[in-house]
């Protein structure tokens, strides 16, 4: 059976950009699973100077290999009332270039390292004794895969660029290299990679496929679609959060505009980036993003203004009216006046804390299950707790706002301090909920497949000692919801203060004294307890991390 050559070049060229994709997204859900946490408070704390900011957002692209995600990580900020919406622009502008300077480091000539990456991955994620050592071999692999897929690619299309190319299709790429930049602008939100897009077209550029008119517009595309991604990721009723989307994509737009139409001129100038086609790709598209920042950081205030604007927040005051799902306490209305605005907040909380109840209630039912259609039914109840939680901080961030508005007005100080205090203590409450409901549907739920997957039974002792700490931990977390139904955790006495730290107390000592048994009957040689080990004691961790979270509540 014969196969056309150029059907061939295609799908290898195809397989090849797959397998850089790929790569990519190990490399990012591996670091936002393992590391978003460290991230997250990285980027919180950024709310300092221009540059502070800018730096943070340039180390965090430069980890995650994506604008994207450290945009996704800002705006949740946002949200929370942690960055303004000024002090978040300066962040995404140095994710940009970080994300720039990323695509650098990886079109080096590193291909003697991908191989050793792919291995050194292997081995961490075979036997490393950590789940977060795991992801650390997930990164490797990775990032091997990604070096590995360039070089594929400037083998594929190689002896294409060797041959002449047709008189009829240089003329159409000349003449139409606006149609380069909206393909580009297209793929790069379809792949939703600017970092894969970027090394694809300096690869081209590299063995001369691509010429600098055509790639010139292609890299300007790319660096269009860059910005689309998050905009059309972000949720557009929260104002301030899809502002901060918007001005990174209307930026990003403007200046490619204005380079693509001054492109006689980069032509011109072209040799200066760099000595090889690929070379000069990636130093233009670092250069492009560095022009951003040097035009830009100056008016970041100036730029948030003009998003708000277009994102239109005089219309909607910060919430849309449709902004929760049916049968929402939160009352967009209610938003500039903080008694009920926390009153609402308060009746929201509890509601997601009955919600986060039930879900760690059943949580033992995921290792009885028989299938895993059981388990995802865990999973999907998680969902509508993390929405409740993400509208109760879209809400309490408007309502904060507006506090601090009124605050500026008026001056009563002590009265808008209480209130801050008050969606203070509403939000690491709701937050807490959350980590706990993510524990099931994430950890829990993770080892419960893993049981199903492999066949294993609990021995009946670990069963009981599994269901005690459950049962306990439970105790915790509706002591915890009863203290917040009592409408302040300062009016808490201290014997249930006691009483609460009594609890945890002994959760702890039956955790570690179920791990110490656990270990026992493994020098035993029990057989039940043999197969179930990692997944015994990864449970009992799980459910004492639960308790963590509760003991970090603070109670004045």
């Amino acid at each position: 059976m014969t196969h056309s050559p150029k059907l061939l070049l295609i799908l290898n060229l195809a397989g090849s950009i797959a397998l850089l994709l790929w790569g990519s997204y190990m490399v990012r859900a591996a670091v936002e699973k393992a590391y978003s946490a460290k991230i997250g408070a990285f980027i919180a704390g950024a709310a300092g100077s221009r540059l502070k900011s800018f730096l943070c957002g340039l180390v965090s692209a430069l980890i995650l290999q994506s604008t994207t995600a450290t945009v996704m990580l800002t705006t949740s900020f946002i949200t929370s009332g942690l960055l303004s919406l000024g002090i978040a622009i300066v962040i995404i502008i140095g994710a940009d270039l970080g994300s720039a300077l990323a695509t650098r480091i990886l079109f080096l000539d590193l291909s003697f390292l991908s191989p050793l990456l792919l291995l050194s991955g292997l081995c961490f994620h075979r036997f490393a004794r950590t789940w977060r050592g795991q992801q650390l071999g997930r990164i490797f692999i990775g990032v091997g895969l990604m070096l590995l897929s360039i070089q594929l690619i400037k083998q594929v299309i190689a002896p294409v660029a060797n041959q002449p190319i047709p008189a009829e299709i240089l003329a159409l790429l000349d003449s139409a290299a606006w149609l380069g930049l909206i393909l580009a602008a297209l793929f790069t939100w379809l792949a939703h990679s600017s970092v894969a897009v970027i090394l694809v077209i300096a690869s081209m550029a590299e063995v001369g496929l691509l010429q600098p008119p055509l790639f010139i517009a292609t890299l300007l595309g790319a660096n269009i679609g860059s910005g689309l991604i998050a905009l059309l990721l972000v949720n557009r009723r929260h104002v301030e959060t899809y502002s901060a989307a918007l001005a990174n994509f209307v930026m990003r737009l403007t200046l490619a505009l204005a380079a693509f139409m001054l492109s006689f001129m980069l032509i011109r100038w072209v040799g200066k980036f760099g000595g090889s086609g690929g070379i000069q790709v990636i130093n233009m598209h670092i250069a492009y993003n560095l022009a951003l920042a040097l035009m830009f950081i100056p008016l970041n205030n100036a730029v948030a203004r003009f998003s708000k604007w277009l994102s239109g927040l005089g219309k909607q005051d910060g919430l849309a009216p449709d902004s929760h799902a049916p049968g929402s306490s939160l009352d967009p209305e209610f938003v500039n006046k903080p008694k009920l605005a926390i009153s609402c907040a308060r009746r929201e909380a509890f509601r997601l804390a009955d919600n986060t109840e039930a879900l760690f209630g059943k949580a033992l039912q995921m290792f009885d299950a028989a299938d895993r259609l059981i388990i995802e039914q865990f999973i999907e109840k998680d969902k509508e707790i993390n929405a409740r939680n993400k509208a109760i901080q879209r809400y309490l961030s408007e309502t904060r706002r507006h506090i601090r508005k009124q605050n500026d007005s008026n001056g009563n100080h002590e009265r808008h301090e209480r209130h801050e205090q008050r969606l203070d203590e509403i939000l690491r409450f709701s937050t807490t909920m959350e980590n706990i409901g993510d524990v099931v549907s994430h950890n829990l739920a993770r080892l419960a497949i893993k049981r199903i997957d492999r066949g294993l039974v609990f021995s009946p002792e670990g069963e009981e000692e599994l269901s005690r700490i459950h049962a306990r931990t439970l105790n915790l977390i509706q002591l915890e919801i009863t203290y917040f139904a009592t409408g302040n955790f300062a009016s808490v006495g201290e014997g249930s203060r006691k009483s609460k730290r009594r609890l945890i107390e002994s959760i702890n000592q039956l955790g570690q004294a179920s791990i110490a048994q656990h270990r026992l009957r493994l020098s035993a040689r029990k057989s039940s307890s043999i197969g179930t080990s990692s997944i015994h004691q990864d449970a009992v961790r799980d459910m004492l991390q639960v308790v963590g979270y509760i003991s970090h509540i603070e109670l004045s």
